[in-house]
């Protein structure tokens, strides 16, 4: 596991030499770049959430996990 601060006015992590997009709720946080299961894709975490995906094969910045409802949200 890597750990990456999240620029507190632009919204990237450093990784593997490139600047890589997050969303922007993670300004100033500090978040882990996990290996994943694929190779060429890392795993983007904020504490046990997974919040993104690094593609290094397609060189995509940064694919969003997409969002799951919870418990607590309404509708």
């Amino acid at each position: 596991e890597i750990v990456r601060r999240v620029s507190t006015t632009k919204a990237y992590v450093s990784f593997k030499g490139r600047l890589w997009k997050v969303p922007q709720a993670f300004r100033g946080e500090r978040l882990a770049i996990r290996p994943s299961a694929n190779d060429a894709q890392y795993e983007i975490f904020f504490a046990a959430h997974q919040i993104a995906i690094i593609d290094l094969a397609s060189g995509e910045s940064v694919g969003y996990v997409p969002e799951h409802p919870s418990v607590m949200s309404p509708g």
